[in-house]
């Protein structure tokens, strides 16, 4: 709640400040792509609001395809984690479940001697 709050504190005069600089800058100015000045065919006239937005929209993605790109090797890592885990986690049940039959095994094996040990008690005693 407090960061919706926040956010909006800082988004809506954010937004106010872009309208009215939009508002403010809607002439066309020249643009040249041509450092020297000698091919005219590479300029164009746009508002100065479009250029500054296009800027800004190319930074931000271009940032964030950089930063996504620098953090491969930690996905990479998280994945391998995450799989590690999931192994150890059915090797894991897989061992429980061994263990919990030889148990029940043992449990058997211990219930059937002494009940054989109480019959041959129980028959030496009769003779």
């Amino acid at each position: 709640m407090i960061s919706k709050i926040l956010s909006l504190l800082i988004l809506v005069p954010l937004a106010i400040v872009l309208v009215v600089f939009s508002v403010a800058n809607r002439e066309s100015i020249p643009v040249s792509l041509d450092p020297i000045g000698s091919m005219p065919q590479l300029a164009f006239e746009a508002p100065l609001f479009i250029l500054l937005m296009g800027s800004v929209i190319i930074g931000v993605v271009l940032g964030g395809i950089g930063t996504w790109l620098t953090q491969s090797h930690y996905r990479r890592k998280s994945w391998k984690r995450k799989y590690e885990v999931e192994r150890l986690r059915r090797e894991t049940e897989e061992n429980k479940t061994k263990l919990r039959q030889l148990q029940e095994e043992r449990d058997r094996a211990s219930y059937g001697q002494a009940a054989s040990n109480s019959t041959a008690l129980a028959t030496s005693r009769a003779a």
